[in-house]
């Protein structure tokens, strides 16, 4: 992709974060970067798939469903993978769906332009370099395989994220039901699986208080640790659930820690039960309820460099400074910052 579609972008944008997004893969293979760099740069773009080319669009079209496939023209005599044709205005494409690239898989594996009559038309030049050199070449390489096992791994943690939040919106339903009741919910561990185990709980219990002639709902959440291992995994599950009630972190306060539980309790947002109803209703989520959330509230914190990468990905706390557990974000800029905080950072040794 990045070598081959150089031009006719209709967003530059997206070609400038795939060479990003390649560079970083690359230090990957060598060990010079971690997963989490790459999901990082993943996030901050649109599936791949439906990149902003042209050509990339039309593929994404042409293996959108199987009633497709008739429609689909083969580059003759090649063969071990068979190879499809992609046109769209001058841009010319090879892609496959053959066994050797992966079960359900396809690839847009070369890419250029149309030259007819010319022997560096994309067509012409590439039926004589497979023959010759033979598919290798074109086939997905290790750092395509690299990205394939680290977008399975970020899309897995989103679907999770949404479980989690889903359930929450239904424990809040539930909860409300029978005030002062406890309502609870096991998860998993975020996975590409089926049937994995519990690693953790939610509860939820909701009771009524009035302020000043005003009926609001105090929320008591406690998220529980069933298995030692996936610690962080109960902790992003927690932040998730919090975002889903009320979605500033310094509005909750925390009521109990013990070695095997985080208990928070706060005032909902009207907004969450809004969507929790139109989740029952329609079994979709309203636009404005996104999964995880969590705002920073009203002041920036700092934090030890070490896991913050991490920690912005998969969306669990850090420590600051001060001793306030936060999620990291990218949106701190135009926040206060803490002045313990500040106190603190002004006192370590300078590099």
């Amino acid at each position: 992709m990045v070598d081959d579609l150089t031009a006719g972008w209709n967003n530059a944008d997206h070609y400038r974060c795939v060479k990003q997004l390649r560079a970083v893969i690359g230090k990957r293979l060598a060990n010079e970067a971690q997963d989490a760099d790459v999901a990082k740069h993943l996030k901050a773009i649109p599936r791949v798939n439906v990149l902003e080319h042209p050509l990339i669009q039309q593929f994404n079209e042409s293996f959108r469903g199987e009633e497709d496939r008739t429609s689909r023209e083969s580059i003759s005599g090649l063969t071990g993978p068979h190879w499809w044709k992609q046109k769209t205005m001058q841009w010319r494409g090879a892609a496959t769906d053959h066994t050797m690239v992966g079960n359900n898989e396809v690839w847009l594996c070369a890419a250029g332009i149309r030259r007819k009559g010319d022997s560096n038309d994309f067509y012409t030049a590439f039926m004589r370099d497979v023959k010759r050199e033979g598919s290798g070449p074109w086939l997905p390489a290790a750092e395509d395989r690299v990205l394939v096992k680290i977008d399975e791994k970020v899309s897995a943690l989103d679907a999770w994220k949404l479980q989690i939040h889903c359930c929450t919106l239904a424990l809040l339903l539930e909860a409300e039901k029978n005030p002062g009741e406890t309502v609870t919910v096991r998860f998993p561990a975020p996975s590409r699986g089926t049937d994995t185990p519990a690693v953790g709980e939610i509860s939820l219990s909701v009771d009524y208080v009035d302020v000043d002639g005003t009926k609001l709902t105090e929320a008591f959440l406690t998220a529980t640790i069933l298995d030692r291992s996936k610690v962080q995994a109960v902790d992003v599950a927690a932040q998730i659930a919090r975002a889903a009630l009320k979605n500033n972190a310094e509005e909750w306060h925390s009521t109990i820690y013990t070695e095997n539980s985080f208990a928070f309790s706060a005032f909902i947002d009207p907004s969450a039960r809004q969507h929790a109803r139109e989740l029952e209703r329609s079994g979709t989520l309203p636009s404005d309820s996104a999964p995880g959330s969590l705002r920073l509230g009203v002041r920036a914190h700092y934090a030890k460099e070490h896991g913050l990468v991490d920690a912005q990905v998969e969306g669990s706390s850090v420590l600051s400074l001060c001793g306030y557990w936060f999620v990291p974000t990218a949106d701190h800029v135009g926040l206060e910052t803490c002045n313990e905080c500040t106190k603190q950072y002004g006192q370590l040794p300078q590099l």
